[in-house]
């Protein structure tokens, strides 16, 4: 059986996750966004072929983030943050092979309004 290794180098990229803060401001409007910690995570764009094969159910994945396992993200509450851009995660996080020690996270880049 072969045995699983992780390559660091593909964790090149550090970016912030953020939680939605809890409760509700004082127009019953969701609180904004809080940072909770920051990874290395290895950011990489769908292909073609990846985003042809998914069908349009999943059509608005436009990312894979690879990263070491971490308990506790959720695709309810948590997005990323990476060079001003915004990713927010589409999926439940797959944790890779079972084993606890690698997430794949599949996110959709937010188109940047400016």
């Amino acid at each position: 059986m072969p045995v699983f290794r992780i390559n660091a180098g593909k964790y090149r990229d550090v970016v912030t996750f953020q939680k939605r803060a809890e409760g509700n401001n004082s127009y019953g409007e969701p609180n904004d966004w809080e940072d909770t910690f920051q990874a290395r995570v290895g950011i990489f764009p769908i292909s073609g072929r990846e985003f042809l094969a998914m069908g349009s159910q999943q059509g608005e994945i436009t990312h894979r983030i690879m990263m070491r396992y971490i308990d506790g993200i959720s695709s309810e509450t948590n997005r990323i943050l990476f060079n001003g851009r915004i990713f927010d995660i589409v999926a439940p996080p797959i944790n890779y092979q079972e084993r606890n020690r690698e997430l794949q996270l599949l996110c959709k880049e937010r188109k940047n309004l400016t």
